[in-house]
């Protein structure tokens, strides 16, 4: 035992002490290393020092000592060429870089790699004497050329590969022509903590929008682990000839197959959050943008009081509770207390009621002893009234009201009842001077129509001039162009079946793999036959030029490539049609794109993954509905092809802008047209062109015209038959008021048409809101004046000695200070809502508060003389329409049709007889008892027309008058009606905060149309949202070193710089909804100026001086541009000098970090001395599907550019920092909706209240229980878009602004006619009002609207379903039940109390009217 103890000590110590070997040494050619078993170091000349400090910082040096290494000049010289790619991919963090420099130094240079490096294959080749260069391999692959593009062929590549070969090697070959034996793979024993640390100090780095380690590791995205990393370095890459086999060990590792013990490298790795510290560098950390751990700590965010399964019931409502929104609690608060004050209420008013039984049998004793006069008023037949709710309503505020405001109210009631009163008999004596002024008036006012112009364009009609995001938008546009236009096509395979097909291996074997159905054959084939016909077919324009897709696309390499920007899978193969036709191994080449979309050149095919415009394509971008694992996307499982075509988006600044965008235009007309046609066997298409949104919405509008004509003309003909009070089926022609009936709606269309005249004198545009939203407010608020001031004529008796035209002018006396009420508020209000700066709304306000304006007065002087010259016909028995026509008087009374004769105009004789009958003035004084006694014998012969009129109540108000004004005022009817208005109330203010912001863009579109179609595939099938830009203004010096740290993200950088802010953003993409950000151009300049090699990227043409491009001709004469190799060497000079040509410098193989089609249109340059003027930095947001998403991602765009702003300003630099993408001038709207809604509502209400209290005599009480209705009705309209699932967004804006005005109409005339009303108690002038006037108010307002807008309900369009026929239905049915249940219930609580002045004027007029009364009939008995 003890002996072999000591065994295993000797044999441990001898491994321990035995001196290292080398297992190779001296470079042949193409990396090949000679082999060297068990070979010493040797030592390195002193001159190569310089390269083995460059190549390996690690490897401590003494000046003037030689090293002994395994590695020769040559050797160095090879790693040099790889380090400069490297360079390229992940340059950018030190920690990664120098980690991955020192793997690969280790295995080529240590001493003693023996220890973990063992060879496994070996190759005899001829060493090259000094007389031959180093060729390629005879066995190597030739590029395949039949298919090969011009634009990615270089042909003095290889010219000058050989030319740096020979000047690498052309010191070292001193020997004579010989076979030698290389290695081709070794084994590489490598310790897995050391391989996790590497992986781990790369796996942020980026490279513009994919990360490095995917690009080293050859994966999907983000699919990389270390052992497919290695794997992939050592095995798979076809760029190294020495194949490597990484094991991965922990200490010592003994191999089965070699039969020995190996050791692993003890190197320590560099994390990327620490700085690099070697004996030949120094650099700084990683910043956050290529390193996580850089970036700030994340809290996580706790959810607290959430619901689990096992929480109790309690903590469940305790949870709920929390969750609610402020404005929900509140309310709820509110309401608990109101069912507490209203039941606490109700009590102590019943106690009341029982301790005052005595007192009120007492009055109701003496309300009694009057009900002689008018019993059948006083006692419903039905016995809902009682002396109770008497004394209740008269109690409530006290004794009648004579104050000072008392007095001013009735002197502005006398004055506009003498103004109307006074405006009314000079329209109806004077119809001629009245509607001759008034129509040249009108004709001059609408003549100014021809002027008008629509607005269309959406960014003009919803977003304000001076609007943050439109001024950035013009910004963005002025500075780096217009955003491009999109036309979108989304393949979806008919044959949802996975298929099996054969690729290609990096091994070069071939094997099965089951991709998704987007990548059969002919379904790709059929796709691609489809892209390439829209590539080439064209258009003729008016002209007569032919246009093609090639005249208008997006070209973003241009000059130097100026083919389309389409970004589609077959861009992987440059759209090659043959490619598809002959390679059975297609698959392999889509493979390898989709894993390293930037490959140069692919494996399997020696192909570019470049699109054939230049550009990379990714995946994400042109594959639809992938699956992911863990995170990881699947490509190959891809359910849907997407092809993006970019076209450019001219403005319209000259001509030759017009024309390009009309020709753009045009063909997107005919690629619409084509696509609506376009069958597929194998898929189908889903489409969209930039103009769709336009179109669809055009031919939405032309499909509704129809549905709006048939809505207007049920709402004329109700007007019209309801205007007339039909007696009989013999009187139906002359009762009807057809001819009234259409001059009201005349008129109405009248004022809208001058509206539009007055504004477009003045330049102010029109829009297709107005023509939809505004005869329907101007009609509600028309018919209703028009069925008051109608039937308040109908009702009336005349007085004695008064003619039409002076009973007319009475009326309008009474009647046309409401009319003002509500016209002038609803005016001023409007007015004042053009104060808002949204367009569409500001537009919406003018118009209509002109066009209720110009109604008003129409209404008051033209339709006044209609309205006489209508009443006149009718007392005469002429036919309406056809008042040449009349129906005789003398005939049976038991014929059924009526005898018409023509109309003769009565003599002077017979107006005499006329003006004497008594069915027209029964109550007037009589001149003489002649007369008197000459009009009852005519009574007796001419049946009675006025007088059968004025017995006649009509159906509404009969049932108004008798059963449900009775009933609304029934004593326990009325606290119900408070209870639940009140309840319905306070349910809508809790419903407010869910109430969704935004406009789906389904609503927008026509029920057939195809961008619905195209809507649902985009939110199914898309990976990505929209791109945006984070644009720098003026204001910072690029080229000074500590301002540019505040802008980059690479090694140096600020960690509070603009892309390390963007980059922590898009670790958050649920929160911040950015998902990715690219690199800058600014750090993928400074890699373009430090790129080095056998060509750098930057050169200049020894004799002129020009940028010498990479691709130029190996018997170019260039030079360098400059010997600095770091941002802090660079001068200022030399970043100005140097930036255009970074800029117009293409990506190739040979210089991947050229800027033309990363960053050509990312920096705008000043003219003179080419500094940089303004800058943007290209991210995406996350995928946005609902109008939540769009404003979300906009808010938090905002939110993060404002931060760098802040920053940036803390440092000293006065730059504003601010994002743009397409969508966010259609969307800034919705981030102050909220806001502008308060705001409209509440200038509104203000101007509602002020106008009400002035014009109401000023009456507080009244103006507030107005104000609190409409504010109500406002309230509940807004919770049932909650319920109905309607948006807030302009359109609700606008509906909003008109419901204020139309809710005025229903709430207005039932209180005036309360507060004029004098008669008994609260309850008493309530059901007057409610009686007289709410019939009215539902017969001109309720029933008039209600039938056009269900016509609205069978529109084919959503918009018009949801906007105007919901909205519309709710606008009128809350008016109606605030106005005809609530208001009238209110009144009859708290109304105020009777003017004391105008009660006692009413008496007075009383007293005087029974005398009359009484003399009338004392003079009739004594005649009989």
């Amino acid at each position: 035992m003890l002996q072999t103890l000591l065994s295993l000590i000797c044999i441990f110590i001898c491994i321990e002490y035995t001196s290292s070997k080398c297992i190779w040494y001296e470079g042949i050619r193409d990396g090949f290393n000679q082999a060297y078993p068990n070979g010493e170091p040797k030592p390195l000349p002193l001159e190569d020092i310089s390269l083995l400090n460059e190549m390996c910082p690690h490897i401590v040096t003494r000046e003037g000592v030689s090293p002994n290494l395994c590695c020769d000049r040559k050797q160095l010289a090879e790693m040099q060429k790889f380090k400069y790619i490297i360079d390229n991919l992940i340059g950018r963090c030190p920690s990664c870089y120098f980690n991955f420099l020192r793997i690969f130094c280790e295995m080529s240079c240590n001493p003693d790699h023996d220890q973990f490096i063992s060879p496994l294959e070996y190759l005899n080749i001829t060493r090259p004497s000094e007389q031959t260069s180093m060729n390629k391999d005879d066995n190597e692959e030739v590029i395949r050329n039949d298919w090969a593009l011009h634009d990615y062929v270089d042909p003095d590549e290889e010219g000058e590969e050989k030319d740096a070969d020979e000047k690498v090697t052309s010191k070292a070959i001193s020997k004579p022509l010989e076979i030698v034996r290389v290695i081709t793979k070794i084994r590489y024993f490598i310790s897995e903590q050391q391989a996790n640390d590497f992986i781990a100090s790369c796996w942020s780095v980026r490279i513009n929008f994919q990360y490095a380690v995917d690009i080293l590791c050859g994966s999907l995205n983000r699919a990389c682990d270390v052992k497919k990393l290695f794997q992939y370095i050592g095995l798979k890459n076809t760029q190294s000839p020495i194949k490597i086999d990484f094991v991965f060990v922990n200490n010592t590792h003994y191999d089965q197959e070699l039969r020995r013990t190996f050791r692993p490298s003890n190197a320590t790795m560099f994390a990327c959050d620490q700085p690099v510290i070697l004996p030949h560098v120094s650099r700084q950390k990683c910043t956050c943008m290529d390193c996580n751990a850089m970036c700030p700590k994340i809290p996580e965010i706790k959810i607290k009081n959430s619901i689990t399964v096992n929480s109790t019931f309690v903590e469940k409502v305790k949870a709920k509770l929390y969750n609610l929104p402020r404005i929900t609690m509140i309310a709820i608060g509110m309401y608990i207390i109101f069912v507490l004050t209203f039941i606490f209420s109700n009590i102590l008013l019943s106690l009341w009621n029982f301790t005052s039984k005595k007192k009120k049998e007492f009055i109701k004793n003496i309300r009694s002893e009057k009900s002689a006069e008018g019993e059948q008023e006083q006692m419903n037949t039905n016995g809902v009234h009682n002396v109770e709710d008497e004394i209740e309503s008269e109690t409530s505020f006290g004794d009648d009201r004579s104050g000072c405001f008392d007095r001013l109210g009735v002197k502005i009631d006398d004055t506009l009842h003498q103004i109307f009163t006074a405006i009314g008999e000079f329209c109806a004596y004077n119809p001629l001077y009245t509607i001759v002024p008034v129509l040249v008036i009108l004709v001059l006012l609408c003549f100014g129509s021809r002027y008008y112009t629509v607005t269309t364009d959406p960014v003009d009609l919803w977003v304000a001039s001076n609007s943050r995001a439109r001024l950035e938008k013009a910004y963005y546009d002025e500075k780096f162009g217009p955003f491009y236009r999109i036309a979108h096509l989304i393949l979806v395979p008919k044959n949802k079946n996975n298929a099996t097909l054969r690729y290609k291996t990096p091994l070069e074997a071939e094997e099965k793999y089951t991709f998704g159905p987007v990548f059969e054959r002919n379904f790709l084939l059929d796709a691609l036959r489809l892209q390439l016909f829209l590539e080439n077919f064209n258009v003729t324009s008016e002209s007569g030029q032919p246009i093609y897709l090639n005249n208008t696309c997006y070209k973003p390499l241009e000059p130097d490539n100026r083919n389309c920007a389409i970004f589609s899978l077959f861009q992987y193969h440059q759209n090659n049609l043959t490619f598809l036709l002959n390679e059975p191994l297609y698959p392999s080449q889509y493979l390898e794109c989709m894993q390293a979309p930037l490959t140069q050149q692919t494996k399997s095919f020696q192909r570019t993954c470049m699109g054939k415009f230049g550009g990379p394509i990714d995946p994400y971008m042109v594959l639809g509905a992938f699956p992911t694992h863990d995170g990881v996307p699947d490509y190959a499982k891809a359910q849907a092809l997407i092809i993006t075509i970019t076209i450019n988006n001219q403005r319209k600044t000259n001509q030759r802008d017009n024309e390009q965008l009309n020709n753009a235009l045009l063909w997107e007309k005919y690629f619409l047209e084509y696509m609506q046609t376009y069958r597929s066997k194998w898929f189908d298409v889903k489409y969209r062109a930039e103009r769709s949104i336009e179109d669809e919405i055009e031919r939405e509008s032309k499909s509704d015209i129809k549905t709006v004509l048939i809505s207007y003309l049920i709402m004329f003909l109700y007007i019209a038959v309801a205007l007339g009070r039909i007696r009989n089926f013999r009187h139906l022609l002359v009762d009807m008021k057809v001819s009234l009936g259409i001059a009201g709606v005349a008129l109405v269309t009248l004022s809208v048409w001058a509206s539009v005249g007055v504004f477009s004198y003045m330049r102010i545009p029109t829009t297709l809101i107005i023509f939809e939203v505004i005869p329907f407010l101007v009609l509600a608020v028309g018919v209703d004046n028009i069925f008051i001031l109608t039937q308040s004529i109908q009702r009336d008796r005349r007085l004695p000695g008064e003619d039409v035209e002076t009973q007319i002018g009475r009326i309008v006396g009474r009647v046309g200070p409401a009319m003002l009420l509500t016209s002038v508020s609803e005016s001023i209000a409007f007015f004042l809502g053009a104060l808002t700066p949204m367009p569409a709304v500001r537009l919406f306000s003018l118009y209509a508060a002109l066009s209720v304006l110009i109604d008003f007065l129409l209404q008051i002087t033209v339709f006044v003389t209609f309205i006489t010259l209508d009443h006149k016909r009718t007392i005469e028995n002429r036919i309406d329409v056809f008042c040449c026509l009349q129906i005789s008087r003398e005939q049976d009374e038991n014929s059924l049709f009526p005898k018409i004769k023509w109309y003769r105009r009565k003599s002077d004789a017979d107006k005499d007889i006329e003006n004497c009958n008594p069915q027209e003035t029964p109550l007037q004084e009589k001149k003489s008892d002649e007369a008197q006694t000459s009009s009852l014998r005519q009574a007796s012969i001419i049946e009675p027309c006025e007088e059968h009129l004025m017995e006649m109540d009509g159906f509404l108000f009969g049932l108004f008058k008798r059963y449900y004004a009775p009933f609304i005022m029934n004593r326990h009817v009325r606290p119900t009606v408070i209870f639940l208005f009140f309840t319905w109330l306070a349910a809508s203010i809790a419903l407010l905060p869910y109430v969704k912001v935004g406009l789906d863009q389904n609503i927008t579109m026509p029920k057939d149309s195809y961008m619905i179609d195209y809507f649902s595939a985009l939110k199914e099938y898309f990976a990505v949202g929209p791109p945006v830009y984070f644009i720098i203004k003026p204001g910072i010096n690029y080229a000074n070193n500590n301002a540019s740290n505040l802008i980059c993200a690479s090694s140096g950088c600020s960690s509070q710089s603009m892309a390390n802010q963007l980059g922590i953003a898009s670790l958050r993409p649920t929160e911040t909804r950015i998902s990715q950000v690219g690199t800058t151009w600014l750090d993928d300049y400074y890699d373009w100026l430090r790129h080095r090699g056998s060509t750098p990227c930057c050169r200049l043409y020894n004799n002129t001086g020009a940028f010498c491009s990479t691709n130029a001709p190996s018997s170019a004469k260039c030079f360098a541009c400059s010997r600095s190799t770091t941002r802090e060497s660079l001068t200022a000079n030399e970043f100005h000098q140097f930036l255009p040509y970074f800029l117009q410098d293409n990506p190739n193989p040979k210089c991947a970090k050229g800027g033309h089609a990363a960053h050509g249109n990312s920096v705008a340059l000043f003219g003179r001395n080419k500094s940089v003027e303004t800058s943007l930095i290209m991210g995406y947001h996350s995928l946005l599907i609902s109008s939540n998403d769009f404003i979300e991602a906009m808010q938090q765009a905002y939110i993060v550019t404002d931060n760098i702003t802040r920053t940036l300003k803390s440092s000293g630099y006065d730059v504003e920092v601010f994002p743009y993408s397409i969508f966010y001038v259609f969307y800034e709207q919705y981030l102050t909706i909220w806001h502008d809604v308060f705001m409209n509502l509440t200038i509104s209400a203000a101007a509602i209240f002020v106008v009400t209290f002035i014009l109401l005599g000023f009456d507080i009480i009244s103006a507030f229980i107005i104000t609190l209705t409409i504010a109500m009705i406002t309230c509940d309209m807004i919770a049932m878009m909650y319920i109905w699932n309607i948006e807030m967004n302009a359109i609700s804006l606008v509906n909003l602004v008109m419901s204020v005005g139309i809710s005025l109409e229903f709430c207005a005339h039932i209180c005036r006619d309360f507060i004029l009303s004098a008669k008994g108690s609260r309850l008493k002038r309530a059901e007057k009002a409610l009686a007289y006037m709410g019939s009215s108010v539902f017969s001109g307002i309720t029933l008039t609207k209600i039938g056009g807008i269900v016509v609205l309900g069978f529109s084919h369009s959503q918009l018009f379903h949801i906007f105007y026929f919901r909205m519309f239905i709710c606008i009128v049915s809350f008016g109606a039940a605030h106005g005809l249940i609530f208001l009238p219930v209110l009144l009859s609580y708290i109304g105020p109390s009777p003017n004391g002045i105008r009660k006692t004027r009413i008496q007075n007029q009383r007293s005087l009217n029974k005398s009359l009364h009484l003399q009338t009939k004392l003079s009739s008995t004594e005649i009989s």
